[in-house]
């Protein structure tokens, strides 16, 4: 009989233990599943990270997006954290690359993301905009089944002070081409401008449905010009070249967006000669999450004053018909072909033309309000 107890006695912790097995597998709030209860051999206590507070986690805001900067060693020397285990947002975001970490350095990782991408939910005060979300640190498993970390996550934002139209203040920028990097000064200047077009506009950011109001202007008080658009092209980079890209304005002055189904674009009635105003509808490119635009459109101010070429005009095509903001539509005829090919020959001619490439942005476009 004691031989029979102390037998009892030995077998008990392992009966213990395979009960704990037969019991089932555990699984998680994220709904993974595992063989037994989660033992941590060096454990990390849960905590919330304040950005304020933690050296780890920092978040750069730009007028686009939401950069965030995490040290590798978060969780110790010991336990370096992997891209794979750092995203961006709930479960449902980390297969998307956006949303997820890359390496940025032996000791750092990045997330880049859009503002409106990745769960990031928008908020507003009388006086700031903030765009929050919630880094995500997911250990991965074992093989074995355990984890030797705990799940984190950190509360991220940026935010932004309103203006009167309610959008980040970040002004956009305005370029144009420079030679041994250095800045050229154009006589030409493309700028957005306020609905009513009394003021430039101070906020970059549109959403669907809104209309871009752009001012055209050439500069020069030793000489007075008439000003033309030879064409413009949105891109997602200041590369005009880059892909995808959009024409707006082409074929010397056409606004071929005008044509679109729905459009809005136009060009309004010139305030002077040296001057043209435009408009057109605040868009994305399907299939890409980017959502900055930047506009690149070929300039030219002739010193034939008040006068309209097939090659100097600005077209809008209104009812079915082409019209011309100067008069003489007929010069727009060419809009649904080439125009190229009637250009008159004087505009070789030195002096008569003078012309630059200008780009404008980046334009925020974003999706909904």
């Amino acid at each position: 009989m004691l031989m029979c107890i102390l037998y009892l006695l030995l077998l008990l912790p392992s009966l213990f233990a395979i009960r704990t097995l037969k019991d089932g597998p555990v699984i998680d709030k994220d709904g993974r599943e595992y063989k037994s209860s989660i033992v941590d051999s060096d454990p990390v206590e849960a905590r919330e990270i304040q950005l304020e507070a933690s050296p780890s986690v920092r978040v750069t805001c730009t007028p686009t997006s939401m950069v965030i900067h995490v040290k590798t060693d978060l969780y110790g020397p010991r336990h370096r954290m992997d891209p794979g285990e750092i995203y961006l947002g709930d479960l449902k975001y980390s297969h998307l690359r956006q949303c997820q970490a890359t390496l940025a350095g032996n000791s750092e990782l990045i997330i880049k993301a859009g503002l409106q991408h990745c769960g990031t939910e928008l908020s507003m005060s009388d006086d700031s905009m903030i765009y929050s979300n919630r880094l995500t640190f997911s250990p991965s498993l074992h093989r074995h089944g355990i984890v030797r970390k705990t799940q984190n996550v950190v509360p991220v934002f940026c935010s932004y002070k309103r203006t009167d139209s309610s959008e980040p203040q970040a002004p956009p920028q305005i370029s144009n081409p420079s030679t041994n990097n250095q800045p050229k000064a154009s006589p030409f200047a493309l700028r957005l401008m306020s609905d009513d077009w009394a003021r430039s506009r101070v906020s970059n950011v549109f959403y669907l449905g809104d209309v871009v109001n752009v001012e055209v202007s050439y500069n020069n008080p030793k000489e007075k010009r008439q000003l033309f658009i030879d064409g413009c092209v949105a891109t997602l980079s200041p590369d005009a070249t880059s892909v995808p890209r959009y024409f707006l304005i082409e074929n010397n002055g056409c606004f071929t967006d005008s044509r679109q189904r729905g459009s809005n674009a136009r060009f309004l009635s010139r305030p002077r000669a040296d001057v043209l105003q435009l408009q057109f509808d605040a868009f994305l490119f399907r299939h890409d999450e980017r959502n900055t635009l930047f506009l690149t459109c070929q300039l030219k101010a002739t010193s034939e004053m008040w006068t309209s070429t097939p090659v100097d005009k600005a077209c809008t095509y209104v009812e079915s018909r082409w019209e011309n903001v100067d008069g003489m539509p007929d010069v727009c005829r060419c809009c649904d072909g080439t125009c190229e090919q009637h250009a008159p020959k004087h505009l070789n001619s030195d002096g008569k033309t003078a012309c630059d490439l200008i780009v404008l942005g980046p334009l925020v476009m974003l999706s909904n309000k």
